[in-house]
Protein backbone atom coordinates (compact mmCIF):
# COMPACT_ATOMS: atom_id res chain seq x y z
CA UNK A 1 0.00 0.00 0.00
CA UNK A 2 2.94 2.33 0.26
CA UNK A 3 2.57 3.08 3.99
CA UNK A 4 6.30 3.75 4.18
CA UNK A 5 5.88 6.92 2.12
CA UNK A 6 5.66 10.41 3.57
CA UNK A 7 2.15 11.21 4.75
CA UNK A 8 0.05 13.67 2.76
CA UNK A 9 -1.01 16.28 5.33
CA UNK A 10 -3.87 17.89 3.38
CA UNK A 11 -5.65 14.53 3.04
CA UNK A 12 -7.82 13.85 6.10
CA UNK A 13 -10.14 11.20 7.49
CA UNK A 14 -13.83 12.12 7.84
CA UNK A 15 -15.90 10.25 10.41
CA UNK A 16 -19.64 10.92 10.14
CA UNK A 17 -22.49 9.89 12.43
CA UNK A 18 -26.24 10.34 12.53
CA UNK A 19 -27.62 8.49 9.52
CA UNK A 20 -26.91 4.91 10.56
CA UNK A 21 -26.23 2.88 13.67
CA UNK A 22 -22.57 2.62 12.64
CA UNK A 23 -20.32 5.56 11.78
CA UNK A 24 -19.42 6.29 8.16
CA UNK A 25 -15.84 6.95 7.07
CA UNK A 26 -14.76 8.80 3.97
CA UNK A 27 -11.70 10.77 2.86
CA UNK A 28 -11.33 14.51 2.35
CA UNK A 29 -8.75 16.88 0.87
CA UNK A 30 -7.98 20.41 2.03
CA UNK A 31 -8.16 22.75 -1.00
CA UNK A 32 -8.15 26.52 -1.57
CA UNK A 33 -10.42 28.56 0.64
CA UNK A 34 -9.87 26.22 3.57
CA UNK A 35 -12.54 23.86 2.26
CA UNK A 36 -12.38 20.08 2.52
CA UNK A 37 -13.36 18.34 -0.70
CA UNK A 38 -15.07 14.96 -0.35
CA UNK A 39 -17.94 12.82 -1.63
CA UNK A 40 -21.50 13.88 -0.85
CA UNK A 41 -22.83 10.39 -0.13
CA UNK A 42 -20.75 10.02 3.04
CA UNK A 43 -21.63 13.30 4.74
CA UNK A 44 -25.11 14.30 3.58
CA UNK A 45 -27.78 14.11 6.27
CA UNK A 46 -25.26 13.31 9.00
CA UNK A 47 -25.56 15.14 12.31
CA UNK A 48 -21.81 15.21 12.87
CA UNK A 49 -18.79 15.23 10.57
CA UNK A 50 -15.46 14.98 12.38
CA UNK A 51 -12.12 15.61 10.68
CA UNK A 52 -8.98 13.76 11.79
CA UNK A 53 -5.60 14.88 10.42
CA UNK A 54 -2.53 12.69 9.93
CA UNK A 55 -1.19 14.29 13.13
CA UNK A 56 -4.18 12.96 15.04
CA UNK A 57 -5.83 16.35 15.57
CA UNK A 58 -9.63 16.39 15.36
CA UNK A 59 -12.02 19.16 14.29
CA UNK A 60 -15.74 19.48 13.72
CA UNK A 61 -16.88 20.41 10.20
CA UNK A 62 -20.08 21.58 8.55
CA UNK A 63 -21.26 21.33 4.94
CA UNK A 64 -20.59 24.51 2.95
CA UNK A 65 -21.80 23.26 -0.45
CA UNK A 66 -23.06 20.00 -1.89
CA UNK A 67 -23.98 18.53 -5.29
CA UNK A 68 -26.00 15.31 -5.25
CA UNK A 69 -25.59 14.78 -9.01
CA UNK A 70 -21.80 15.02 -8.98
CA UNK A 71 -21.53 13.33 -5.55
CA UNK A 72 -19.30 16.13 -4.30
CA UNK A 73 -19.33 18.14 -1.08
CA UNK A 74 -17.27 20.90 0.46
CA UNK A 75 -16.89 21.00 4.23
CA UNK A 76 -15.69 23.88 6.37
CA UNK A 77 -13.79 23.24 9.58
CA UNK A 78 -15.02 25.08 12.64
CA UNK A 79 -12.69 26.77 15.13
CA UNK A 80 -9.46 25.95 13.31
CA UNK A 81 -6.66 28.38 12.52
CA UNK A 82 -4.64 28.32 9.30
CA UNK A 83 -1.59 27.18 11.25
CA UNK A 84 -3.46 24.06 12.36
CA UNK A 85 -4.27 23.02 8.81
CA UNK A 86 -1.93 21.72 6.13
CA UNK A 87 -1.21 23.72 2.99
CA UNK A 88 -4.14 23.31 0.56
CA UNK A 89 -3.67 21.20 -2.55
CA UNK A 90 -4.34 22.70 -5.97
CA UNK A 91 -6.72 21.28 -8.55
CA UNK A 92 -5.50 20.27 -12.03
CA UNK A 93 -6.75 18.48 -15.14
CA UNK A 94 -6.21 14.73 -15.44
CA UNK A 95 -4.43 13.26 -18.44
CA UNK A 96 -5.29 9.88 -19.93
CA UNK A 97 -2.51 7.40 -19.32
CA UNK A 98 -0.79 9.29 -16.53
CA UNK A 99 0.42 7.63 -13.34
CA UNK A 100 -1.14 9.07 -10.20
CA UNK A 101 -1.21 8.42 -6.48
CA UNK A 102 -4.38 7.55 -4.58
CA UNK A 103 -4.48 8.67 -0.94
CA UNK A 104 -6.92 7.22 1.58
CA UNK A 105 -7.11 5.60 5.01
CA UNK A 106 -7.08 2.04 6.28
CA UNK A 107 -8.83 2.48 9.61
CA UNK A 108 -6.90 5.45 11.11
CA UNK A 109 -3.73 4.92 9.07
CA UNK A 110 -3.19 6.90 5.88
CA UNK A 111 -1.85 5.02 2.86
CA UNK A 112 -0.76 5.97 -0.65
CA UNK A 113 -1.43 3.59 -3.54
CA UNK A 114 -0.18 3.90 -7.11
CA UNK A 115 -2.85 4.14 -9.81
CA UNK A 116 -3.21 4.91 -13.51
CA UNK A 117 -5.71 7.10 -15.35
CA UNK A 118 -7.08 4.81 -18.07
CA UNK A 119 -9.27 7.42 -19.77
CA UNK A 120 -11.32 10.57 -19.39
CA UNK A 121 -15.04 10.14 -20.07
CA UNK A 122 -18.57 11.19 -19.21
CA UNK A 123 -19.97 8.75 -16.67
CA UNK A 124 -23.69 8.15 -17.00
CA UNK A 125 -24.99 7.18 -13.60
CA UNK A 126 -27.56 8.20 -10.98
CA UNK A 127 -27.57 10.83 -8.25
CA UNK A 128 -26.57 9.75 -4.75
CA UNK A 129 -30.20 8.94 -3.88
CA UNK A 130 -30.45 6.63 -6.94
CA UNK A 131 -33.54 8.54 -8.09
CA UNK A 132 -32.51 10.58 -11.13
CA UNK A 133 -30.13 9.96 -14.02
CA UNK A 134 -27.10 12.21 -14.24
CA UNK A 135 -23.80 12.55 -16.09
CA UNK A 136 -20.44 13.34 -14.48
CA UNK A 137 -17.10 14.43 -15.93
CA UNK A 138 -15.24 11.32 -14.92
CA UNK A 139 -12.16 9.17 -14.96
CA UNK A 140 -11.73 5.44 -15.38
CA UNK A 141 -8.88 4.48 -13.07
CA UNK A 142 -6.75 1.37 -12.76
CA UNK A 143 -7.09 1.12 -9.01
CA UNK A 144 -8.57 -1.06 -6.29
CA UNK A 145 -10.42 0.71 -3.48
CA UNK A 146 -12.22 -0.49 -0.37
CA UNK A 147 -15.19 0.62 1.71
CA UNK A 148 -14.28 3.87 3.46
CA UNK A 149 -11.92 4.99 0.67
CA UNK A 150 -14.55 7.13 -1.13
CA UNK A 151 -13.48 10.75 -1.45
CA UNK A 152 -9.82 9.84 -1.68
CA UNK A 153 -7.94 12.13 -4.10
CA UNK A 154 -5.92 11.16 -7.15
CA UNK A 155 -2.70 13.21 -7.16
CA UNK A 156 -0.47 13.81 -10.16
CA UNK A 157 3.32 13.99 -9.97
CA UNK A 158 3.10 17.64 -8.93
CA UNK A 159 0.88 16.80 -5.97
CA UNK A 160 -2.21 18.35 -7.56
CA UNK A 161 -5.69 16.85 -7.25
CA UNK A 162 -6.91 15.55 -10.62
CA UNK A 163 -9.86 13.48 -9.42
CA UNK A 164 -11.97 12.31 -6.49
CA UNK A 165 -12.74 8.58 -6.28
CA UNK A 166 -16.37 7.70 -5.58
CA UNK A 167 -16.88 4.08 -6.65
CA UNK A 168 -15.24 0.83 -7.66
CA UNK A 169 -16.36 -1.74 -10.22
CA UNK A 170 -18.13 -4.82 -8.91
CA UNK A 171 -17.49 -6.63 -12.19
CA UNK A 172 -13.97 -5.74 -13.34
CA UNK A 173 -11.09 -6.17 -10.93
CA UNK A 174 -8.79 -3.20 -10.29
CA UNK A 175 -11.15 -0.64 -11.87
CA UNK A 176 -12.54 2.41 -10.10
CA UNK A 177 -14.34 5.60 -11.00
CA UNK A 178 -13.55 9.20 -10.11
CA UNK A 179 -14.98 12.64 -10.77
CA UNK A 180 -12.61 15.03 -12.52
CA UNK A 181 -11.37 18.03 -10.54
CA UNK A 182 -12.82 20.59 -12.94
CA UNK A 183 -16.28 19.63 -11.64
CA UNK A 184 -15.37 21.26 -8.32
CA UNK A 185 -15.17 24.80 -9.76
CA UNK A 186 -18.90 25.58 -9.59
CA UNK A 187 -19.15 24.04 -6.12
CA UNK A 188 -16.32 26.26 -4.89
CA UNK A 189 -18.12 29.33 -6.23
CA UNK A 190 -21.30 28.31 -4.42
CA UNK A 191 -19.47 27.68 -1.15
CA UNK A 192 -17.65 31.02 -1.36
CA UNK A 193 -20.93 32.94 -1.71
CA UNK A 194 -22.80 31.11 1.05
CA UNK A 195 -23.04 33.33 4.12
CA UNK A 196 -23.57 30.37 6.42
CA UNK A 197 -23.21 26.60 6.38
CA UNK A 198 -25.99 24.48 4.90
CA UNK A 199 -28.49 23.11 7.38
CA UNK A 200 -27.52 19.45 7.16
CA UNK A 201 -30.53 18.38 9.22
CA UNK A 202 -32.70 19.35 6.25
CA UNK A 203 -30.78 16.98 3.95
CA UNK A 204 -31.85 13.35 3.70
CA UNK A 205 -29.45 10.51 4.36
CA UNK A 206 -28.52 8.18 1.52
CA UNK A 207 -29.41 4.45 1.40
Amino acid sequence: MGNDRVKTGPVVLITSTGCRTAETRTVGTIIDGGFILTVAHGVIGQTRNQITTVKGETFEATIAAIDIDLDLALLKIELATESQLSTPLRLAAAKSGEQVSFVAFDDQEQFIREAKIKRRLRINTQDIYLKNKTSRPGLEVELEVNVGNSGGPLLNNSGEVVGIVWSTSRVVKNRSWATRSEAVTALLAAASTNASAINNKALACTG
